[in-house]
């Protein structure tokens, strides 16, 4: 293959062996290097342009200097699958255990015994998004920020609890801790950070257990609501932080609290923010409600 192709084939990323191995000389190399027409972005991997880097060109520059079965990982490898995260500073890959290869201030080297399974996202070998997700995780001190990963890939089904959960079985122990609590809550229904927050609350509480994402039936079709009791007759929505509707929202969801409580439903709407700011508050209203329905019935 001709040393053109390599950076056809690269766009426009390669490394300098791959160039000389290809035909051109290390001179030319460094003479197109100090003329500025290229660019040594890390050792021994080439941009072959001279303007700002791309996101594109950063992580495909990293997977070459991670060499041979490398793949794009973590952060990187996710903000590229379309994961809701912050973008990474540094670029993580994963290269084969044992391959010697030092982080610089740009890329972060992990290793891996694993045989890891990949994808090709816009044209970069990538971690596949099980992997992915956990590896993120893992590195998440809160487990709401798990939580709520977790919960979004599931619920746009770029992955499943069941593909989380066989990654996990393979992955380091330290920092799993709430990837395990967090697919258990999941498991269980749970689709969000708001309602895992909402049912440690109800645990703590001691409260009797709800079903989470119920159907109720009513006269006007079947809706479903974040948590229920039916032996009370209680439900529970959890409105996340940037909940608000307009006029017209705000009628249809009248009209669905009305159908809801002539099905003989009390529904009780908490912020997620009280979880946090007003546990107490949210309990007592909830043992509140539990009395005058057991009383009532």
């Amino acid at each position: 293959m001709h040393w053109a192709d390599v950076l056809r084939h690269g766009d426009g990323v390669a490394t300098v062996a791959e160039l000389v191995a290809a035909g051109l000389s290390r001179g030319v190399v460094d003479n197109r290097v100090r003329g500025k027409s290229w660019q040594r972005v890390l050792p021994g991997v080439i941009v072959a342009h001279s303007g700002p880097l791309l996101v594109e060109d950063r992580y495909r520059a990293a997977v070459k200097f991670g060499g041979a079965d490398a793949l794009l990982s973590h952060r990187a490898a996710g903000e590229l699958q379309g994961l809701r995260i912050a973008a990474p500073k540094a670029v993580d890959i994963t290269v084969p255990h044992g391959r010697r290869r030092v982080d610089t201030a740009d890329v972060i080297v992990h290793q891996s015994n694993r045989n890891a399974a990949w994808i090709m996202r816009r044209g970069i070998r990538c971690t596949h998004i099980p992997r992915t997700v956990i590896d993120i995780a893992g590195q998440m001190s809160r487990l709401d920020d798990v939580r709520a990963l977790i919960s979004d890939v599931v619920q746009r089904r770029l992955t499943d609890v069941e593909e989380l959960a066989t990654e996990l079985k393979v992955c380091p122990r330290r920092g799993s801790a709430h990837l395990r609590e967090a697919l258990g809550e999941i498991r269980g229904g749970v689709r969000s950070a708001g309602e895992g927050a909402f049912l440690r609350l109800v645990r703590r509480a001691r409260l009797p257990e709800p079903e989470l994402n119920a159907r109720i039936q009513t006269s006007g079709g079947w809706f479903v609501v974040d948590a229920l009791w039916r032996q009370y007759g209680v439900a529970v929505e959890i409105d996340g932080q940037s909940w608000h509707l307009d006029a017209e929202s705000w009628q249809r969801d009248l009209g669905r609290q009305n159908l809801l409580h002539a099905a003989g439903i009390v529904l009780l709407r908490f912020p997620v923010i009280r979880l946090s700011s007003d546990p107490a508050g949210v309990v007592a209203e909830l043992r509140a409600t539990f009395n005058v329905r057991q009383e009532a019935s």
